[in-house]
């Protein structure tokens, strides 16, 4: 594990994640599999309805591979990284981002087979976007508070040619990030509760707050290297 340092504390955080979406995986394909209709829906709309099917089988990536795949991809990430090293010093914070989003692949890998099985409705009602939406709110609050915390590396936070080249620069847009990332978490989860009752404007809303936030940053780092902000 070059330039990572993993306590016991850190390797029994992995290994029940692991065991989380073996376990998933293993009952998604011995139970919920054969339990499901041909057919199951794949797909929802803003409002809440089913909006695309397909058959079953072609559920297996991602309902019974795509967490365990994404957590391999997350344990891989300091490996890769040329800076893996500084991952020690926001490990807390990377290890409970991954352990969130971890959880929310498990549960978004259920959403298909809970509602073929009719424990989720698939004929509108905000269920589902209460989950998904809900979920990556939760993500985005928790990830823009612990921004700042975030060192100098190529894979993990707002990876801009600036914040790359000057720490200085990572640093003070990182700082910046955070509240941003904040409101765009709150939008999100509001976006969550009223997406059944306003299908139109949700997806304006989302677009409004997600591509404004990450435009923010981005001329934020770009007007912090030309030195307009000081």
């Amino acid at each position: 594990m070059a330039g990572l340092d993993y306590t016991a504390r850190d390797k029994a955080l992995w290994a029940a994640l692991l065991a989380l979406c073996l376990a998933s995986a293993a009952a998604y394909v011995l139970w919920a599999l054969p339990a499901m209709p041909e057919t199951v829906p794949t797909h929802w709309g803003v409002d809440g309805t089913a909006d695309g099917w397909d058959s079953k089988g072609s559920t297996i990536l991602m309902g019974a591979l795509m967490p365990i795949l994404m957590l391999a991809l997350l344990f891989a990430v300091p490996h890769l990284d040329p800076r893996g090293a500084s991952f020690n010093r926001f490990k807390g914070v990377y290890e409970g981002f991954s352990a969130a989003f971890s959880v929310f692949m498990v549960i978004v890998a259920w959403i298909t087979p809970l509602s073929a099985l009719g424990v989720l409705p698939t004929a509108g009602g905000s269920f589902v976007n209460i989950i998904v939406f809900g979920f990556l709110g939760l993500l985005f609050v928790g990830l823009g508070i612990d921004l700042p915390r975030i060192e100098p590396n190529y894979t993990f936070g707002v990876r801009l040619p600036w914040t790359l080249a000057d720490p200085e620069n990572w640093r003070r847009t990182h700082r910046f990030a955070g509240p941003v990332f904040v409101i765009m978490g709150v939008v999100t989860l509001v976006s969550a509760f009223l997406a059944s009752a306003a299908p139109e404007l949700t997806p304006i809303a989302l677009l409004v707050a997600l591509l404004g936030g990450v435009g923010l940053i981005t001329l934020y780092s770009f007007l912090l290297w030309k030195g307009v902000v000081r």
